[in-house]
């Protein structure tokens, strides 16, 4: 069973006073932060993708991504909160119950690597997490490495997704898969666990919702894609590598949202790190391409679609993610075509030529 990380709120303590005039604070502030986005995002183009004879294909309404490409700068402290920045992934913080003197994240050839370098008695953690919170439904994702062996000990590999609210209101409640390693008589053995914590921070309770051998799912190009889909109150699904291996609409759960997601390793009595290579939180199934033209196509996996009022709505599926391919718009006799990487739930704006 994973360790419960007693170190996910890294902010200074507040009284309940002022714990709830922050909550508040919180909800306020989220609603005019969501108004916000909303309103930027629905009056301008933010991205361009596509271009060509026919027309122009922009990012209108864009997913939550973090590629972990660029190398990372020293981390430095973040004020008002014992959590660390990692430049220049500006928008995590870095903390965890084995400190900053044994826990460490940074960014070299394309991977994040959070890490533990001394064994401790007890189960210690550190982790990387998201400080612009997205909603609850929203389907969480993360591309991990197949973590290491171990000698002795125990390591995981943990991806959460938690609510966002701890540091005011000492809730720790969140959701879980992860893959932990260890040795029984000698022999190594690797589990994929699925559940969820609940309870205030000092006193927080896990339960276990399913077990399975990490030879259930292999890895692709030496690697797991994980994927955390919850409601914050009944339901709960989890795929890795494609395949669903939780999934229920019955659990009593009190995830508040918004939520945040963890990129974390635990460890008792080994050393321990590992790897991650995207982030990504996308709001749901299709993307959306807008503008369109009366007679134009769309052709994108080996099929053709035809706009209705100008909207078109191509399938991906949310537990997918992401998908790179061809992409063509054929319309008023030209044609713009390229390959493109397209996110789950962002809605592209088309501009004729």
């Amino acid at each position: 069973m994973p360790a419960i990380e007693s170190s996910r709120s890294g902010r200074l303590p507040y009284r309940p006073l002022e714990r709830v005039f922050l909550l508040g604070s919180l909800i306020l502030a989220a609603g005019l932060v969501s108004w916000g986005a909303w309103t930027e995002r629905s009056q301008r183009v933010v991205q361009p993708v596509l271009s060509g004879p026919a027309g122009a294909l922009a990012v209108e309404s864009p997913p939550v991504v973090t590629s972990f490409r660029t190398p990372s700068q020293p981390v430095h402290s973040l004020q008002g909160s014992t959590s660390l920045l990692l430049p220049p992934y500006y928008g995590w913080e870095a903390n965890g119950s084995a400190g900053h003197a044994l826990g460490y994240v940074q960014v070299r050839n394309g991977l994040l690597t959070v890490g533990v370098r001394e064994g401790t008695p007890e189960f210690r953690g550190y982790f990387l997490t998201t400080r612009n919170p997205f909603p609850s439904g929203w389907y969480a994702h993360t591309w991990a490495v197949s973590p290491p062996a171990v000698d002795q000990g125990i390591g995981e590999l943990v991806f959460a997704v938690q609510t966002a609210s701890t540091d005011q209101t000492g809730l720790i409640n969140y959701v879980f898969v992860s893959l932990v390693t260890t040795r029984f008589h000698g022999k190594m053995r690797s589990t994929w666990e699925v559940g969820y914590a609940y309870g205030y921070e000092r006193n927080a309770h896990s339960v276990i919702l399913k077990k399975l051998p990490e030879s259930a799912v292999s890895p692709v190009d030496g690697k797991y894609h994980i994927v955390v889909w919850t409601n914050g109150s009944t339901g709960y699904r989890a795929w890795i590598n494609g395949q669903e291996v939780y999934a229920s609409n019955t659990l009593h759960m009190q995830i508040a949202p918004p939520l945040d997601a963890y990129l974390e390793v635990q460890e008792k009595g080994t050393a321990y790190a590992v790897q991650y290579q995207t982030f990504a939180a996308v709001p749901g199934d299709g993307v959306t391409v807008r503008g369109l033209p009366e007679g134009a196509t769309v052709h994108w996996g080996g099929h053709s679609y035809t706009p209705k009022n100008g909207v078109c709505v191509l399938p991906l599926p949310a537990a997918v993610g992401e998908r790179q391919g061809q992409l063509t718009i054929q319309a008023n006799d030209r044609e713009t075509s390229g390959t493109i990487q397209l996110w789950a739930g962002e809605v592209l704006q088309y501009e004729p030529s």
